[in-house]
């Protein structure tokens, strides 16, 4: 998911179906578009009329109307979590959002979760959260103990099953 909350509003593309976000990055980040999720692909007027807000400048704003800072979206995104009592991530870490740029890496590659129904091509990952290096996406994608388990599980049974196989003493 791209760090940056203060997403201007003429960069909503209905026609597209995406959003055009700049990420976080060693050097100030990079500007990328992102698809819509299906749900949210309604024109941009539509959007920006139910929200109350003007066709120019950011999209999501302070009581001041100014860019909401990264500091302010982390706030929300935290407080909302704790409203709907969203504990801690599986590895303990209170639940904010780093756990949601987690989920949007992991629950997709493991295809699992909300995010995702069937695993997605980590290549495709990265591209969605706008990596330029593979090896971002894969420190955000690392398995567990209890993935890796899983998977011997699943590989080491499906073959018993599938081919009548008894395991070896």
């Amino acid at each position: 998911m791209p760090r940056t909350p203060a997403t201007a509003a003429p960069d909503l593309s209905a026609r597209k179906g995406s959003v055009r976000v700049r990420g976080k990055g060693r050097s100030g980040g990079r500007d990328h578009s992102v698809p819509l999720y299906a749900r949210a692909r309604t024109t941009p007027a539509e959007l920006l009329g139910e929200l109350g807000r003007p066709a120019a400048g950011p999209l999501i704003r302070d009581r001041d109307g100014r860019a909401l800072s990264t500091r302010a979206a982390d706030t929300v995104v935290c407080t909302l979590g704790a409203a709907a009592g969203i504990g801690p991530a599986d590895d303990g870490e209170a639940f904010g959002p780093h756990v949601l740029r987690h989920t949007f890496g992991t629950d997709p590659v493991r295809g699992r979760g909300k995010v995702a129904t069937a695993p997605v091509d980590v290549v495709l990952v990265a591209e969605l959260r706008g990596h330029a290096d593979l090896n971002t996406t894969r420190r955000y994608t690392l398995p567990s103990e209890v993935d890796k388990a899983r998977a011997l599980e699943a590989l080491t049974t499906d073959r018993w099953a599938r081919e009548g196989l008894a395991p070896h003493p």
